[in-house]
């Protein structure tokens, strides 16, 4: 029956944890991301109004007139239309769409970089969720061998010296385990902040990404904020074209007149002489420095990400030693040693002081173990958000 009630309650915990697809789903539609996702549009539409003509204006007037053999009404209707670079609407079209290519990688890079986030997020929670239960485990087990020692004491088997000294680590780690709560709590704070439409309860963790000591980076030119970069500069290529077009604008007027016993019909044409002014030169002279400016952020960009990106991957296969050095060699090591003090101290072999040691050596090795493996999720994610990697996908070696 007990095993039943245990059972059921285990199910209904799971049950109301959130995995990481569901924290990650639920960030699509979190008001973070619309807020995102509706700035970028403004922005779009904002700059999609270059390539757009103003409206025709329709001008009417009514008058009347009077001479010495008539006299009525006089009335013209005319209609005007400014064409801004006629000659050059396909470069025009181009130079807008690669600017709204770019706020559109732009945004979908910032995304990127949150959902990024809010994977460190949960595996750093995750993890500090593990530290704090495994060490309240282990305070648990180092508890009742406290009154063990207690009874040595008292029969003299061990001096006031050493109970102390055991009694102190033993409340060293009931601190500790208050860290750790507070840690977790704190991690899992920051994780609910970035996504606001999600009550987050509990972490399923069971999703964790597994560690592994090689992570593959994609070709440097895919990189999404250098794509935005490029966008831009075949912008501003685009209308430094369209400054150069000989014609800048046309004017173009149609009017009707009609006056007393006449009709007269009207059509106008205006082009600016550019040549007398220096605006054009200056405008082609702006294009022209931003497109280099972007070709030389791009080149900085490259080198920085590429250089940062071989760093961390370095950092990282340092990291994942350490952590495999201490999982898969330390504690089972430790873990063979306090049976084996055990068994001793059963068989009165050894004293109690030998079989302590033993234990409190695999607890610390365990939790510098789960240290080192948040450490390595911490380095992980930074290197995904360096190199714009996409979680859970490998690619080709950087370049």
């Amino acid at each position: 029956m007990k095993f039943i009630i245990f059972l059921t309650l285990l199910i209904s915990l799971n049950a109301s944890a959130q995995n990481l697809a569901e924290i990650l789903e639920s960030l699509k539609v979190s008001n973070k991301t619309k807020a995102v996702l509706e700035k970028s549009k403004s922005q779009v539409a904002k700059n999609e109004l270059f390539a757009t003509y103003q409206a025709p204006s329709l001008g009417a007037s009514l008058s009347h007139a009077k001479d010495s053999i008539d006299e009525g009404l006089e009335y013209s209707v005319g209609i005007s239309q400014d064409i801004i670079h006629p000659f050059s609407a396909s470069s025009t079209d181009k130079g807008v769409d690669e600017f709204s290519k770019a706020i559109k990688q732009e945004t979908k890079h910032e995304l990127h970089l949150l959902t990024i986030d809010v994977i460190s997020k949960y595996h750093s929670s995750c993890i500090s969720k593990e530290i704090q239960d495994k060490a309240a485990l282990l305070y648990q087990e180092q508890s009742k061998r406290f009154s063990q020692i207690q009874k040595a004491y008292e029969l003299g088997e061990i001096s006031k010296k050493d109970l102390l000294f055991n009694k102190l680590d033993l409340v060293k780690l009931h601190k500790s385990i208050n860290t750790y709560k507070r840690t977790y709590l704190s991690e899992l704070a920051l994780l609910q902040e970035n996504v606001d439409n999600l009550f987050i309860k509990e972490l399923d963790c069971s999703d964790l990404l597994p560690p592994t000591r090689h992570v593959q980076l994609r070709p440097l030119h895919e990189h999404g904020e250098l794509k935005a970069i490029a966008y831009k500069k075949n912008s501003s290529d685009a209308f430094y074209r369209v400054y150069d077009a000989s014609v800048s604008s046309l004017g173009l007027e149609f009017l009707y007149e009609k006056e007393l016993d006449t009709r007269r019909y009207t059509v106008g044409l205006s082009i600016p002489i550019s040549g007398l002014s220096s605006q054009k030169e200056k405008l082609k002279t702006e294009q022209l420095a931003m497109s280099s400016s972007y070709a030389y952020e791009q080149a900085s960009m490259e080198a920085k990400i590429q250089s940062s990106s071989k760093a961390s991957v370095s950092k990282l296969e340092t990291i994942y030693d350490e952590f495999t050095l201490l999982q898969d060699e330390i504690l089972p090591l430790n873990e063979d040693l306090v049976k084996l003090s055990k068994s001793a101290l059963a068989e009165g072999e050894s004293d109690i002081m030998e079989y302590l040691d033993a234990t409190r050596s695999y607890s610390l090795n365990l939790l510098e173990m789960l240290d080192m493996k948040k450490t390595y999720y911490y380095e992980l994610f930074e290197l995904y958000k360096t190199a714009d990697l996409e979680f859970g996908e490998n690619y080709e070696n950087i370049n």
